[in-house]
């Protein structure tokens, strides 16, 4: 209802030069001005919405405050974006009308009709629209720069009660207790004896029977799903680091020496993506390099693998690639979708260690080797960016309040009429 009560106001704007009366100067606002019959359309509009959805009406007084304050802050931000030389496209106005019309399950030539039937120019309207889009627009020039959030606020927002709550990832932890013998060097080896069971094969499940001191008690001390802020403090701080079904080891507690699996993750934040980490020479055309130069060039280096000469050395050497070229063309992980069409289509294609014949991208002639392949959980990145979310629209509803306030302030507003 705010939204529909905040576009009626900026419609009145397009719709006062109708009105065929002596109009008067209602309100001063630095280089510009509100006329009364923008005053008296905005308050018209303001109440019919009111009474449309059924709602009580506020006292005068008060209904007149907050629709002349709205038409002053529109004038001084309409003044601000006109110096900021800020303008909305064709393209981005009709993508925001076909929006606005989606909300009421109509199309944009439904929406068209619909005003028109009530009385009303569609050409306004989308006029009052537009205007809307610039005042977000100064607004989110105004407010955005002074809205920080540091790593340290996402991190404890993440593990606050309120974050966990709204977040709601829950983790199914598994653990293996063994006995705390007083001895750093023979608990180590046990350890390590354990986990190079499991790393060769033996299920967690095995490990726990044949090892754990809580095999037979309530779910064989494993703590099954929960969320993080019902873990066990020792715990935490290795769940971040974890992937599902890995495991960790030694945790030391009061209890004795522990091992812990996390064997699933579940959450509205969890998400895997497929990864390849790829190693690559690039040989590009130059001035001093011709296309059958740069062809030939890569030809030898092919023929040279296939010899048994080593990637890395090649790379370094003859890659054109800055950016991987000291690492032995080696690349970062990443998913599908990051490089080149030509590139991915023959990194989909090779099987790991293979290397992969001569082949042109956009950049220029390639050699690749998929060095691994593995499926990443992206979770902690997509439970950063809405727990960052969440605190930026927070801090972003402060700021804009007293932004607005600083700029209501600073600007001159001779106000000529009252709500009498």
């Amino acid at each position: 209802m705010k939204f529909y009560l905040l576009l009626l106001i900026i419609f009145a704007k397009f719709i006062y030069s109708n009105i065929n009366f002596l109009d008067q100067i209602a309100v001063i606002v630095d280089e510009g001005i509100i006329m009364e019959s923008e005053v008296n359309i905005a308050l018209e509009n303001t109440i019919k919405n009111f009474q449309d959805n059924d709602e009580m009406l506020p006292p005068k007084e008060i209904l007149f405050d907050r629709v002349l304050e709205k038409l002053i802050m529109d004038e001084i931000l309409l003044q601000k974006a006109e110096r900021f030389g800020i303008r909305i496209s064709d393209q981005e106005l009709n993508e925001s009308l076909n929006a606005f019309a989606k909300q009421d399950g109509l199309s944009l030539q439904e929406l068209k009709t619909k005003i028109e039937k009530e009385n009303n120019s569609f050409k306004q309207f989308r006029e009052a629209i537009k205007q809307e889009m610039i005042l977000r627009r100064v607004q989110s020039g105004l407010v955005r720069p002074k809205v920080l959030i540091s790593e340290k606020e996402v991190k404890n927002y993440i593990n606050s009660t309120e974050g966990q709550k709204l977040i709601s990832i829950e983790y199914k932890i598994n653990q293996i207790l063994i006995e705390d013998v007083n001895d750093e060097e023979i608990n180590s080896n046990v350890v390590k004896s354990i986990l190079g069971e499991i790393s060769k094969g033996l299920s967690f499940y095995e490990a726990t029977k044949k090892y754990s001191k809580l095999y037979g008690s309530e779910n064989n001390g494993n703590l099954g799903w929960r969320l993080k802020s019902q873990i066990p403090t020792l715990f935490v701080g290795h769940l971040d680091k974890l992937e599902k079904n890995e495991v960790f080891g030694p945790v030391k507690s009061g209890a004795g020496i522990h091992i812990i699996q996390l064997e699933d993750i579940r959450g509205d934040t969890i998400q895997t993506e497929s990864q390849t980490l790829v190693q690559h020479v690039l040989i590009t055309e130059s001035e001093i390099r011709s296309e059958k130069q740069a062809k030939d060039l890569i030809n030898d280096i092919f023929e040279r693998l296939n010899k048994g000469e080593e990637f890395n050395l090649l790379a370094r050497v003859y890659s054109d690639d800055p950016g991987s070229k000291l690492d032995g063309g080696k690349l970062d992980w990443a998913p599908q979708g990051v490089y080149d069409k030509k590139f991915e289509e023959v990194m989909i294609n090779s099987k790991i260690n293979d290397i992969s014949k001569p082949f042109k991208s956009a950049f220029g002639w390639h050699i690749l080797k998929v060095l691994d392949r593995r499926d990443k959980n992206i979770s902690e990145d997509l439970l950063r960016d809405k727990a960052y979310r969440i605190l930026f629209q927070r801090k972003y509803r402060e700021q804009l309040q007293n932004t607005l306030e600083e700029i209501r302030s600073e600007a001159f507003v001779d106000i000529k009429i009252s709500a009498s």
